[in-house]
């Protein structure tokens, strides 16, 4: 999944400069942003994110697991299949409650 995400991001954000000593089979890194503000999960240990369209509107949206506790942050696309824009993030639910699965 690391790998879509990587080539849809390059696909709809411009490349920055490149750092010294990055492989030449690698894309430049890009910053993703949530309300303008860099996304952080404030949570040690591992971030998962995935890119897909969530809620059906046909846009990509960002979700990112969070190793600690096991949810998932819900980043909706506001902007466009093509320039992504998102807002903040809501915690995923399964009925009513937080949707977790068990961490590790």
């Amino acid at each position: 999944m690391i790998p879509f995400l990587l080539v849809w991001l390059l696909s709809v954000t411009a490349p920055g400069p490149r750092p010294a000593g990055l492989a030449p089979d690698l894309a430049p890194p890009v910053h993703i942003t949530a309300n303008g503000r860099p996304i952080d999960v404030e949570r040690s240990g591992h971030a998962a994110p995935f890119v897909g369209d969530i809620d059906g509107d046909g846009k990509p949206d960002l979700l990112v697991g969070q190793f600690s506790g096991g949810r998932l942050r819900v980043y909706r696309n506001l902007g466009s299949a093509r320039e992504p824009k998102f807002g903040e993030f809501e915690w995923f639910k399964a009925s009513d409650a937080p949707g977790t699965i068990e961490p590790g």
